[in-house]
């Protein structure tokens, strides 16, 4: 398959830290995939930001911040930056956010987009497709 590179949004990333059903094996399979070296994964700052805002009610701090420092570990981590918010906004993207996540994997050298929402990304040139989809994938 050669060194894919790719881009875990958000959704993805939420799922597996946060064992959420029924999305949870799908990601447990993705991220194993991801931090097995048969492909490199990148992360954005935003990803973490957000996960951290979504899971905090769920973990104690310290629990949170460990699955936090495990994430900027495991994976590259995009930044997010003025040129990219600049571009997300004159895209016209149907989705603001995506559109931030896309021009940070593209920045980042994504060859692909790995997300729950495959149709948020539609309107851009990287590929993005489902956990499934990538671990049918990465298994043929």
């Amino acid at each position: 398959m050669g060194e894919m590179k790719v881009f875990l949004d958000t959704n993805i990333l939420v799922d597996y830290l946060n064992r959420r059903e029924p999305f949870f094996a799908e990601a447990a399979q993705t991220i194993d995939i991801c931090t097995s070296g048969k492909v490199a994964a990148v992360v954005s700052t935003l990803s973490i930001i957000n996960a951290a805002y979504i899971m905090r009610k769920a973990y104690t701090k310290e629990s949170l911040l460990f699955k936090i420092a495990w994430v900027i570990e495991a994976f590259e981590v995009s930044a997010i930056d003025r040129k990219m918010i600049q571009h997300a906004v004159t895209s016209r993207a149907t989705d603001f956010e995506d559109a931030v996540q896309y021009f940070s994997a593209f920045q980042a050298g994504a060859d692909l987009i790995i997300t729950r929402d495959p149709k948020g990304f539609k309107d851009f040139d990287l590929p993005a497709m489902s956990p499934s989809q990538f671990i049918d994938r990465c298994t043929e």
